[in-house]
């Protein structure tokens, strides 16, 4: 570790520790002097939740993901998870696919522990990522990885929701909001020390910028140096974001967030093979630390540059208008070796055949969100009547190279066989997407408790490649929902939606472009948020279904024909009890059914969704206390159970693992060590048909020391 790597960081920690010690200082000296005051009486007001910012503790009460209105959660007529800052820190959250571990509905690392990107299944399929309510990765592998310390929340929004943001996946979607400028100044810094040789500084600092508060700033920032649990793969990260909000009065708020992040990194993900993993090998077991691909070749290095706006305008009483704007641009290389698909151990009992592959994407992309609001009585009737307009425009060129490598010995390794300076890249076509739609929502509250919301939407989306006939799919989708408030604090909800996600080709036989995947869902739920408490117990059951899914033509089978569906039908439980004001629970559980419904005869009909569980469940335990009449310290635990999966004919194993937390706050510092998979068990989080699997998360042990100001 470079000295380089800590002394500026370290300097600017201790110029802002010594200015608030300083500070402090001489408010004792002031308060030593003999002036005597009158008594004063200080009311503190309570500040409001926002659905879009910081939660104190870990129930959130508010949301904007699941209506893009501010809403109460109990008045969402769908399920929606909201994960806190607080949790992501008290469960040892290091990425985005950590802080899922403990959501109903969600597995939560579904790849295992690939360092291209977060992995998740939402009932079932993969979600659409979103960050401010903006979409965020288009494709894969040519971006960065979101980092937990810059985000003030994750939601999740279960089920089809094209209605409200658009194509996206039929299991729905992640919303992460990016920590915004605060009135009230603090601070805090950061210093990490983990397994795998982590180390990591970061800073987070906010506050107003002028006597008046007009002008708020915050500044995150971050550095890190870390090892992985595979061997010759580094986990770097820079990371560099300032804010700032303007709010001249209560009417009008700007708010603009750049971020720069540069992560170094590699492939842990080698896709391992049956034999050796799922099944041993004549040696054995494929170590989970074993690297699969060439040290000095091998390297997912990215780069993300990203300004977004966010403007609210209350003209009067009755309007609110918004813009949410972002232009982003990612850079990436990367370059891995894997086994020969289908990866397969060779006849000597122990090297294995491999394929290099390289990739050099660059993305570019804007998106815009309008929207207007209006609220209005209409005798009985309340309405929030929303309308919207968003757009996005993506542009992305890359340039790809593959070709066989050398065999790679799975018992002692021996790198440098591998030469690839001759390697030539070939540029692929400039693809180029661009999708408009405009949507309305009326949230209709009627005698007090009824709630009716009705959402309509419609979507042109083009998609382009050089040299061929660009794409063009038109959509409509909907959703309509029926909630009874109590005064108690129960919601019962009844809701219908829907989802359209295009599908790039074109059918070989036909010439025809591909039909957009279709997908339906019916959810009947309660929430119940008891009046005066931060708990928040929700139940749901539902129905979902996809169409258009692409299987081998039973007339040809190297064509695809879209004649697939599946369905999804499922529970899911999930409380967060503030039992005490020092005790919280957090407990989960999710049940999916799933079956492809039309496949291919013999192959896949009738089968289950590849690598979804049946069962899923999780219980985490936060308590705070004194010791000897000292407080400040808390303990935390947690245990998951993930049960088996299915990619027919393969088995994935279910797992059972074990986390906890400990930690001290003493006045202005805050000191805590985090512990996941604390057993150290070594798993496959799924195993496919192809012939790979995914390993797990390897245990991780990590202290943190915070200093407040």
């Amino acid at each position: 570790m470079s000295s380089s790597f800590l002394r500026r960081p370290l300097n600017l920690a201790v110029c802002a520790a010594s200015v608030s010690l300083s500070w402090t200082a001489f408010d004792v000296y002031a308060q030593s002097d003999s002036l005597e005051l009158a008594p004063q009486a200080i009311t503190a007001e309570e500040i409001e939740e926002r659905g879009d910012g910081p939660v104190e503790g870990y129930t959130a009460k508010r949301t904007r993901t699941g209506s893009k209105t501010d809403a109460a959660i109990t008045e969402v007529p769908q399920s929606v998870s909201v994960i806190t800052a607080q949790r992501m820190r008290d469960q040892g959250s290091l990425t985005v696919q950590d802080a899922l571990r403990y959501v109903s509905g969600v597995r939560g690392e579904a790849y295992g522990q690939d360092s291209r990107g977060d992995s998740a299944l939402v009932r079932g399929s993969t979600p659409a990522t979103f960050q401010d309510g903006l979409q965020r990765t288009f494709g894969s592998f040519n971006t960065t990885r979101p980092e937990p310390f810059q985000l003030e929340r994750i939601e999740v929004l279960k089920g089809p929701s094209s209605m409200l943001y658009g194509q996206s996946p039929v299991g729905g979607l992640l919303n992460m909001v990016t920590k915004r400028p605060q009135a009230e100044r603090k601070g805090e810094i950061q210093l990490q020390y983990g397994n795998f040789n982590r180390r990591q500084l970061a800073v987070d600092t906010t506050g107003p910028l002028n006597e008046d508060g007009t002008l708020l700033y915050r500044l995150v920032a971050l550095k890190r140096e870390s090892q992985t649990q595979v061997d010759h793969v580094d986990d770097d990260r820079l990371l560099l974001a300032p804010s700032i909000t303007w709010r001249p009065n209560d009417a009008f708020e700007w708010t603009v967030l750049t971020d720069y992040q540069k992560d170094e990194s590699g492939t842990n993900s080698g896709f391992p093979p049956h034999e050796g993993t799922l099944f041993s090998a004549p040696f054995g077991h494929i170590p989970t630390h074993r690297f699969f691909s060439e040290p000095g070749f091998d390297e997912y290095d990215s780069k993300r540059k990203s300004v977004t706006s966010l403007m609210s305008y209350q003209p009067n009483d009755a309007w609110t208008l918004r813009q949410n704007l972002r232009w982003e641009n990612s850079d990436v290389s990367y370059q891995t070796m894997y086994g020969a698909f289908p990866p397969t151990i060779n006849p000597d009992g122990r090297t294995m055949n491999r394929v290099y592959s390289i990739s050099k994407p660059e993305v570019t992309v804007w998106t815009a969100d309008h929207q207007a609001e209006t609220r209005f009585n209409h005798g009985r009737f309340e309405h929030s009547l929303l309308f919207g307009l968003d757009y996005q425009h993506v542009v992305t060129n890359d340039d790809r190279a593959s070709g066989t490598a050398t065999p790679i010995d799975l018992v002692d390794p021996v790198y440098g066989s591998f030469d690839g300076s001759g390697i030539t890249l070939t540029a692929q076509p400039e693809q180029r997407i661009a999708q408009k739609g405009i949507y309305v929502q009326d949230q209709i509250k009627f005698d007090e408790h009824w709630l009716l919301t009705l959402g309509f939407r419609k979507d042109w989306a083009r998609t382009a490649v050089d040299g061929s006939e660009a794409q063009k799919d038109t959509e409509t989708t909907k959703r309509v929902a029926l909630t009874y408030l109590f005064d108690s604090g129960i919601a019962p909800y009844i809701s219908y939606s829907e989802s359209f996600q295009p599908t790039i080709g074109l059918n070989a036989v036909t010439g025809e472009s591909y039909k957009p995947l279709m997908g339906k869902q019916w959810e009947l739920g309660v929430k119940y948020q008891p009046v005066g408490t931060d708990s928040l117990y929700t139940a749901a059951v539902f129905d979902v279904r996809e169409e258009n899914r692409q299987v081998p033509d039973p007339t040809d089978p190297t064509v695809s024909a879209q004649v697939g569906e599946s369905r999804v039908r499922g529970l899911e439980l999930e409380a967060q009890v503030a039992v005490t004001d020092a005790w919280d629970v957090i407990g989960n559980y999710t049940y999916l059914d799933t079956e492809v419904l039309k496949g291919t005869p013999g192959v896949d009909e009738g089968n289950r969704l590849p690598s979804v569980p049946q069962h899923m469940a999780s219980l985490w335990n936060t308590y705070r206390f004194n010791v000897a009449g000292i407080p400040g310290f808390r303990v935390g635990a947690g245990v998951r159970y993930v049960g088996a999966s299915y990619d027919d004919p393969i088995k994935t194993d279910s797992t059972t693992l074990y986390d906890a937390m400990a930690g001290y706050r003493y006045e202005n510092w805050d000191f805590s060590v985090t512990g996941t998979n604390l057993a150290d068990d070594s798993y496959y989080t799924t195993c496919l048909a192809r012939g790979d699997c995914f390993t797990g998360n390897r245990r991780a042990v990590v202290g943190t020391v915070s200093y407040m100001f």
